[in-house]
């Protein structure tokens, strides 16, 4: 609320304009290589796959998006259309769907480069739905339709096997889903009478068990996109009403509402993204044609600092928002989470808030080999390393993690592999490292930058391709005590302790050289840090020179850095996993005490209303 102080002597200007809410935009994106129908997805806005779908013929054809344009990768096994998927570009699970009159149950897998096949589904179905922002070891296949009819079974996928779960209250299929293993959305879709449809507008939540009914969006449709990495923040776009719609809805969590159309009426495309970032991608208009155009959505956009009804206008050039819709810095928080069984600084962390490791550190003194697994809620002891260190680097998810270099208490050049029940030792990188800087998708996918060795301040980058490891482009800034996100080719370095001492510096990798891009706003070293790619990515803890240990927590965005909600605890060697939205911190220390308490960061990005007096 602004205060009598903070307006006294200053002109005021109130505007009468109808309200503007800032809803986002659609924008052309790169074209696919081939038009395709009943296409399947996985991963974000600038690293997105389009997998498999009907020409026609059926296709087995893959497809990356970067961003800018689609380069085709790792075809499927099987051609087929109307899969189940989930994941992101380097680490994708389809499931179901059909190359012939007949439904699949089978699964396949992606790597980043190829794709295997994994266990079966349970019930065999075509054109179910999929959710899962946990690549290749959480995630949900649900609906769908078989000859005798539409189905409500979900089935949950571990990393290797899948497993029956709560039934949706209505069997459908081409829903429109979103989300992640534990808080996913189906939305509206073919629903009964079989084979003579309605299409609906009716949604589902579910929350790891069970589905439950909320609120209906506005335009029943089916066969459209969707985005969103939890079951409150979700975007639907395009489908068939009959016939095709450009029509785009956002939900907030408690209610929908129409935003900006896709510039071209589409249905039976691709989708995916956040409720901020996301992609639309092949389809058709109707029946008939099929499309390579793409469309980006992006919120809020350019002209959120416009002004809407009750605004209030300070000579200046100050704005206090009044009455009316802004676009607001994403509201987030940290909440505490289950306690490790032994508190632990300077550890290595991997995986997602909802399924993630923590192996290595100091528990007080000396190295440790402990490794410790996380499930959203506590953690249990599972297999150690076979080597016991601390200071060293981690990539992966929570069944195929990979933990190298560190300190044994030497500096050393070990790295291990884990396949979700054991480590074990492969090639050595090539230079051993203490507190260097990791990224990576996945234990065969990876990359070590910077970090500390007998010389001192190194800038060294290595990566890691599942076989051996080899020296890429080094960063601009020698640095150790920094943090890193992202993956082998789009990856952050950020903050630690450089030559000249502790610095707020920050590079992007792009598969080939570092680029110097926005600084933090807080210079510190030993913080901790993650993210899925090098647009969007968390810095947080750490020691700064003065005031010291510190909460601060900043946000990335692909631009620059936004201090968000503080951690609980300031400390310094504190270790997280996950992504920008969703990610966990764990462990970490303060003067005279080591912490096994988590810490759980969740992000949205939301219509927020600010008032002034």
């Amino acid at each position: 609320m602004a205060t009598y102080k903070e307006i006294k002597g200053v002109t005021v200007q109130a505007l009468d304009a109808d309200p503007v809410e800032f809803v986002g935009s659609w924008a052309s994106g790169g074209s696919m290589n081939t038009a395709r129908r009943d296409v399947s997805s996985a991963g974000i806005q600038t690293a997105g796959l389009a997998i498999g779908g009907f020409a026609p013929p059926y296709s087995a054809l893959t497809e990356n998006y970067n961003g800018s344009s689609w380069t085709e990768t790792g075809d499927l096994n099987v051609a087929k259309r109307g899969m189940g998927s989930f994941g992101s570009s380097t680490a994708a699970i389809v499931a179901g769907g059909y190359g012939s009159p007949t439904p699949l149950a089978t699964a396949e897998s992606f790597d980043g480069s190829s794709w295997t096949e994994v266990g079966d589904l349970n019930t065999a179905r075509k054109f179910p739905e999929g959710a899962g922002y946990s690549p290749q070891t959480a995630g949900l296949v649900f609906g769908g339709d078989v000859p005798s009819g539409y189905q409500a079974i979900t089935e949950s996928w571990n990393g290797s096997a899948w497993a029956e779960t709560g039934d949706m209250n209505t069997g459908r299929s081409y829903i429109m889903g979103a989300g992640i293993s534990t808080s996913a959305m189906a939305a509206g879709g073919y629903n009964p009478p079989y084979p003579s449809p309605a299409i609906g507008n009716n949604v589902e939540t579910f929350d790891g068990s069970s589905w439950t009914e909320t609120t209906e969006f506005n335009t029943a449709r089916a066969g459209g996109g969707s985005g969103g990495a939890t079951n409150t923040q979700v975007l639907i776009f395009g489908g068939t009403t009959p016939p095709s719609t450009a029509k785009t809805e956002s939900w907030d969590g408690s209610s929908w509402t129409e935003v900006n159309d896709l510039s071209a009426a589409v249905t039976e495309q691709g989708g995916l993204g956040t409720y901020t970032l996301a992609l639309s991608f092949g389809g058709g208009p109707g029946p008939g044609p099929v499309t390579t155009a793409t469309e980006e959505w992006s919120f809020p956009p350019d002209t959120a600092s416009a002004l809407t009804e009750g605004d209030v206008f300070l000579s200046g050039g100050t704005t206090l928002k009044g009455f009316g819709k802004a676009a607001g810095i994403p509201a987030a928080t940290w909440a505490s989470g289950g306690a490790m069984n032994t508190a632990r600084r300077n550890g290595t962390a991997s995986g997602e808030q909802t399924a993630g490791l923590y192996f290595g550190g100091t528990p007080g003194s000396g190295k440790s080999d402990l490794n410790e697994s996380y499930n959203g809620s506590s953690w249990t002891e599972v297999s150690e390393l076979n080597t016991a260190r601390d200071q060293a680097c981690g990539a992966g998810p929570q069944t195929s993690a990979l933990c190298y270099l560190g300190a044994t208490p030497s500096m050393t050049l070990n790295c291990e592999s884990w396949d979700g029940s054991s480590w074990t030792e492969v090639a050595d990188t090539n230079t051993g490292r203490q507190l260097a800087s990791s990224a990576g998708a996945s234990n065969t996918s990876a990359l070590g930058s910077g970090g500390e060795n007998p010389g001192g301040n190194t800038a060294l980058n290595e990566s890691w391709n599942g076989t051996s490891w080899t020296e890429v482009g080094d960063l601009n800034t020698a640095r150790y005590s920094g943090q890193g996100a992202g993956t082998q080719t789009a990856a952050l370095a950020f903050g630690g302790d450089a030559p000249g001492g502790s610095t707020e510096n920050v590079e992007s990798w792009d598969g080939s050289s570092w680029t110097e891009v926005g600084d933090l706003n807080t210079t510190r070293y030993a913080l901790g840090g993650d993210g899925a790619t090098n647009t969007a990515a968390l810095a947080f803890g750490g020691e700064n020179p003065s005031p010291g240990r510190v909460a601060l927590t900043e946000s990335w965005d692909g631009t620059s850095w936004t201090e968000v909600a503080d951690l609980a605890t300031g400390r310094e060697q504190i270790r997280g996993a996950g992504t920008s939205i969703l990610s966990f911190a764990a462990g970490g220390a303060t003067p005279g005490t080591v912490y096994a308490n988590t810490e759980e960061w969740t992000a949205s990005a939301t219509l927020s209303t600010v008032t002034v007096s």
